[in-house]
C-alpha cells in the first residue's frame, strides 16, 4: 500500500471522537504553533515518510496530536500512563462494530521536539491496515501560517482539514449504529 492512502485512510478514521477529553489532562500538550508530523509506516523506510503539519493550542492539542492514529472512535476505554518520562495511552474504540485496540507512546520535550509510536489492532480485518508499529515524530516549526486555525492538519496532498470541524460533523451522523 502507498504510505499517502495509509496515511489519508488513518487520518479519515480518526476524526471521530479521538479521545474522552476527560482524559486529555494526562496527555502531554505540546507548545502551541504550527508542528511538522513524521510518519513512517510499519516496514518502510525513511525515503517513504509522510509529512503532516498540525496548527495546535492548549485547548485543541489532545484531539490533534493524536489525529494520526487510526479508528479512534467511539471510544470506551481510554487509559494514559506516564513513566519514566514517557507517556503509553491505550484505547479500545469501535469504527462501527470493529473493535479497535490502540497502543500509543509518547517522549520529548513537548515545547521543539517529541517522537512516539503506535500499533493498531482490529477485531475484523481492514483493507488499509498494515500490522506492525508505525513510528512518527513532531518538530515545531514556529507559529501558525495566517489563515489557519487551531486544529487545521495539512495533509500530504495538500488538503486541509479541520480535526474539531470534522469531530463536530461526525457527532452529527449518530444515526448509525456503532
Amino acid at each position: 500500500m502507498k504510505t499517502s492512502t495509509l496515511v489519508l485512510a488513518v487520518l479519515s478514521h480518526s476524526l471521530g471522537a479521538l479521545l474522552p477529553l476527560a482524559h486529555a489532562d494526562a496527555l502531554p500538550v505540546r507548545k502551541p504553533g504550527l508542528w511538522e508530523v513524521s510518519i513512517i509506516g510499519a516496514g518502510q523506510s525513511v525515503m517513504r515518510q509522510q509529512k503532516v503539519l498540525q496548527c495546535t493550542t492548549n485547548e485543541v492539542d489532545a484531539l490533534t496530536m493524536l489525529a494520526i492514529v487510526p479508528g479512534q472512535e467511539h471510544c470506551h476505554e481510554t487509559k494514559v500512563v506516564k513513566e519514566a518520562g514517557q507517556f503509553t495511552v491505550q484505547t479500545v474504540c469501535f469504527v462501527h462494530d470493529n473493535q479497535v485496540k490502540a497502543r500509543i507512546r509518547l517522549k520529548g520535550d513537548f515545547q521543539q521536539l517529541y517522537q512516539g509510536d503506535f500499533e493498531v489492532a482490529y477485531s475484523k480485518p481492514v483493507a488499509y491496515s498494515s500490522p506492525g508499529v508505525t513510528q512518527f515524530s513532531g518538530r515545531r516549526l514556529g507559529d501558525c501560517k495566517p489563515g489557519m486555525k487551531p486544529s487545521d492538519m495539512v495533509l500530504p496532498n495538500g488538503v486541509t482539514v479541520n480535526i474539531v470541524d470534522s469531530l463536530k460533523q461526525h457527532e452529527g451522523h449518530e444515526g448509525h449504529r456503532h
